[in-house]
Order: C-alpha cells, then structure tokens, then sequence
C-alpha cells in the first residue's frame, strides 16, 4: 500500500506551474515507481512564484496521499483493458462480443488512449478521442469514408463498459468519465438496415433448392439471429398437432463460428411459434435428411452445424442475383418478419414478443423498416386523387379549360 508524506516539489514547465511526485503503479501487473506530475496554475501576474501555487501543490498532493490505494489499482488504460478487461470480456460474454471488443480496441482506441492512465480520465479527453476517431478517413475498397454516429456510439458504449468495471474492480474512482460525453455531430448517419419484403422472400424461394429453401424459410417466418439459425435441433422443435395449428421452435442455443454458446439474452431463449406453411417445409425436410440422429436442423456433409454464411455463398448468391433480389444478410429475415408483421397491422408490443427483444424501443427503432412497395402503392394512390381533383376543376369533358361551370356561374 502507498505510504503517505509526500510533499511533492514545484518546478515551472511550458508556462505552467507542476507538482512532481512519484507514485507506485502497476505496469503488466509488476509494481513500479514512477514520476508523475500535475498541472497547478499558469505561470501569470498572480502566480509568479513558488509560494503562490505552494498551497495547490499541498492540495493536489494531499489528495494522492489520503486514502492509501494498492499500486498494482494504478495503471495506464492501455494495460487495464489489455490485461483485465478484455480477458474478463473473454470468460464472460458472448464470444462474437469479445471479439468485436477486441477489435474496437484495436482498431479504434489503442492508439489514441496508449498514454492515458486510468485514473487520470476526465470526460474532455473521451470527448477528444471520439472526435479523433470520428474524424480521420478511412478506407474500405479504395473508397474514402467516415464512421457512422451508429460506430462512434459503438466505440463510446466500449470506453464507458471499460470504466464501469474499472469502478467495480477498485481501480477508478468518481463518476464514469463516459457519462457526459456526446457523439460528434459531424459524424454522418449510418445507413438503415434494410428489411426483405413478403414479395423478395417468395422470389427467394421459388428459385432455392434445398438445404437453402427451408433455412429462408425459417428465417423469413420465425425471425431468428443467424446464430440461433444455426443452432437449432430436431429437440427443439415442437410439430402442430390436432389440438394446435401452430407448431414451436425453443430457441436454447446459439453457434458462433463454430463456438456454441447461449443466447444473446435471457428473453431470447423463448419459444417462436410455427406458421404451418413453415411446418409443412421442416415436416419435407425432416423426412429427406440423412442427419436426423445428430440433433441438429441445418447441417453440412458431415453432420455438423451448418455455417449459413458458407451456404449462401455456395449455394444461394448466384441464385439470389439472378432472381433480382439484393442480398443485406440474414438479418434481413429479422427486420422483415417485424415489417410484415408491422404492415399487416400487428402491435408492436407483439412483433417485440415475437423477436425476443427485451426493450420494445429496439423493436420500432431498428427492426420495423417501412416496405417500399407500400410507399409507391401509397404514391399510386394519391396520384388517382390527384387527377380525379384536376379533373373536377377542369369541368366536364368539351368546355374550354377555363369555361365557368355551374358551380362557377352560381357564384
């Protein structure tokens, strides 16, 4: 533990006046000395000496002093995420979480927060990394861009987890430097995800073979993340019966890469009712797999999990391009099912029952996509208004166009 006594020695740097003081911190887990310094006043007509900043510097020092603090608690940012954080995020979440932590970390933050020392992080310097990040061009296909507001967030939701376990775990103290700290209005806005209609979902269908047909179909009529997709098993789908139209699929697990795990929430791992025209494809498909045995729905030659990203590039995206349809990922099928649902009038509170999200204002902001299809029937629409007007101010068919009607001649 730090003894207390230091008094610190006041030295001029850069117009500024500075306590210097050395402090036990810990570097890759090894206990260290190091001189530290802090920023007092500037150098001015009221603090031309020594003497006048020595009671800032007894104030600045008496606080490092105060409370005894173990040195290994006192370390750089970098060495905090890098040697506690992301091996916390390793055993504890998800394994596509720990991965993208990793990679926003490293691609992002490593280098503009490689001096920080945790303790010393006030809200002005996470508002300077984001509007760093936020600025610098990037590259993807030989084409200059800017990170979305929606990454930025990303990235600010990453520092301010870093600094909540930082608090829980004894190495920083006071308010999350995160809280005040806003995303830059300069950082353009992301693009939607987009939603496939009832109508590319049919076209989808009609020109894929199996294995292909039926995993769409499970997606487009469920709503399920590509994770859970793949996780699925014979054990977790329960067929109609007389008493009931409506078969259920038990979402209980989720594959990643390979890796099974659960899934992302607790609200997740809820049953998804079965529409019998999805009933009807998994009932075919059961009885033409060779694979039954091993437990799960979609799997490959050897009987494994099927990778689905795989299976649309072998086997689906030529089909998918020649029908017409523009591929946005699986969780296309997701927005889509809301959109559907939303589109034949379903409550949102119900389409957020369905899709297992725990926050309905997930569900309306990110996943209930308006239908184009619906904007231009829209538009179709107030086009006959349109003329049908036009043509009662024009008269009846043979006056000239601006012959007085009746009405016009009552006035």
């Amino acid at each position: 533990m730090r003894r207390s006594g230091q008094n610190g020695g006041i030295a001029r740097h850069r117009g500024w006046w500075v306590v210097r003081y050395r402090e036990q911190v810990g570097v890759g887990g090894i206990v260290k000395t190091r001189l530290r310094a802090k920023r007092l006043a500037r150098v001015d007509a009221d603090h031309k000496t020594k003497a006048s900043v020595r009671h800032l510097a007894a104030a600045a020092v008496e606080s490092i002093n105060r409370v005894p603090v173990d040195p290994l608690s006192i370390t750089t940012l970098t060495d905090f995420v890098e040697r506690v954080y992301l091996p916390y995020a390793k055993e504890q979440k998800r394994p596509s979480t720990h991965r993208g932590y990793r990679q926003i970390w490293g691609t992002y933050l490593a280098d503009p927060c490689k001096d920080a020392w945790l303790r010393s992080v006030k809200t002005h310097h996470v508002q300077a990394w984001l509007e760093k990040i936020a600025r610098m061009p990037r590259k993807r296909n030989k084409r200059e861009y800017m990170l979305s507001k929606t990454t930025v967030a990303h990235i600010k939701n990453f520092i301010s987890g870093v600094f909540r376990h930082a608090a829980q775990q004894g190495y920083f103290d006071g308010i999350n430097p995160v809280t005040l700290a806003e995303i830059p209005a300069f950082a353009p806005k992301g693009k939607a995800g987009r939603a496939y209609s009832l109508e590319e979902i049919s076209l989808m269908l009609s020109v894929l073979s199996e294995p292909a047909a039926t995993v769409v179909a499970t997606a487009a009529y469920t709503g399920l993340r590509l994770g859970e997709l793949q996780g699925l098993t014979w054990a977790d789908y329960t067929p109609p019966d007389e008493g009931n139209d409506l078969g259920l699929l038990h979402v209980r697990r989720s594959i990643w890469r390979g890796i099974v795990g659960e899934p992302k929430t607790e609200e997740s791992k809820a049953a998804v009712p079965v529409v019998p025209q999805l009933a009807v494809k998994l009932a075919s498909f059961s009885r033409s797999s060779a694979h039954l045995d091993q437990g799960s729905i979609f799997v490959n030659t050897v009987g494994k999990p099927m990778d689905l990203n795989a299976l649309y590039y072998r086997r689906m995206r030529d089909a998918i391009r020649k029908a017409g349809v523009a591929w946005v990922g699986w969780h296309g099928f997701r927005r889509g099912l809301a959109s559907n649902l939303n589109r034949l009038g379903v409550d949102d509170s119900v389409i957020q029952a369905i899709l297992r999200h725990s926050d309905i204002a997930v569900t309306q902001a990110l996943y209930i996509k308006p239908v184009p299809l619906e904007a231009i029937e829209a538009m179709r629409r107030f086009s006959t208004v349109l003329e049908e007007s036009t043509r009662r101010l024009e008269g009846p068919p043979g006056l000239p166009k601006n012959a007085p009607t009746s009405a016009t001649v009552l006035q």
